[in-house]
Order: structure tokens, then C-alpha cells, then sequence
């Protein structure tokens, strides 16, 4: 907490004033990094494309910053992951799927993107995440 107040030009105690220890701060990391991932997804009117938009998203989030891969195991829910769920859920929803399976969809597509950046070592091959959205979409069309 002292490293990242002084990187802050702040006093430690200025950050527990907002995060009750390191844990907490890090557990909204991952949140404040999705964004810009949350802005594109929500411009998109297609749940595939939002999708898409989500899955390559944080693969480029975790290129970047692939110390923060672990972080996105068990990430706690903070706004831009619920507002790009809420409005991937509504797309789905809106072509015919159920809200359940939706989010079922959705948690599989991150653990298909966090998972293959971590065995992966910090490179990314978009061949499941294709191949999940493609069943997705056969899905839909059903």
C-alpha cells in the first residue's frame, strides 16, 4: 500500500480511506482495467459481436498486463463487469435464449479467455473463444 501511495503522490492512509487493506485494492483491479471493454460492448446490437467485444477485449487487457491474469480467476463484480453483463444478457435474451443459460454463456466465454492466457503463458489463440461463439450462435439460430 505505501509503494502504490507514493506512486499516487499520496499518503497510505488517503488509500484506506477507499480500500480497507492490499486485498481489497486489488480486488478492483480488474474492474477499473474492463473499461474501455464495457464501452465497446455496449455500442454493439448483436450479442455475438458483444460477446466478441468482451472476449478479445480482456484478452487485450490481459496481454497487457498479464500479472493481473490471476486477479480475473474469482473477480468480484464491480459496475463495468455487471453493465456488460446486464447488456449481453439483455442481447441474448432479446434472440431467444434464457436469462440463465446467458449467463452461463458469458461466464464461459471469460473462463475460455482467462483460462488460455494462463496455460498460455501470456499469448493468445482466439480458437476457443471462436469456436464458443460459433456454437453460441448455432444456438441461437436454433
Amino acid at each position: 500500500m505505501r509503494a502504490v501511495a507514493d506512486r499516487l503522490g499520496v499518503t497510505p492512509m488517503a488509500l484506506y480511506r477507499h480500500f480497507k487493506d492490499k486485498d481489497a485494492l486489488l480486488a478492483r483491479i480488474p474492474d477499473t482495467l474492463l473499461l474501455d471493454v464495457m464501452v465497446a460492448t455496449t455500442r454493439q446490437q448483436s450479442a455475438i459481436v458483444a460477446l466478441r467485444s468482451i472476449a478479445y477485449g480482456l484478452a487485450e487487457i490481459l496481454k497487457a498486463h498479464p500479472w493481473v491474469t490471476r486477479l480475473f480467476e474469482q473477480p468480484v463484480l464491480g459496475p463495468n463487469m455487471q453493465v456488460s453483463a446486464k447488456y449481453c444478457i439483455g442481447l441474448l435474451v432479446a434472440e431467444g435464449c434464457s436469462p440463465d443459460q446467458a449467463f452461463r454463456w458469458i461466464r464461459a466465454l471469460i473462463a475460455q479467455v482467462v483460462g488460455e492466457m494462463l496455460t498460455s503463458h501470456g499469448t493468445f489463440d482466439g480458437t476457443g473463444v471462436d469456436l464458443l461463439l460459433t456454437a453460441i450462435e448455432t444456438e441461437l439460430g436454433d
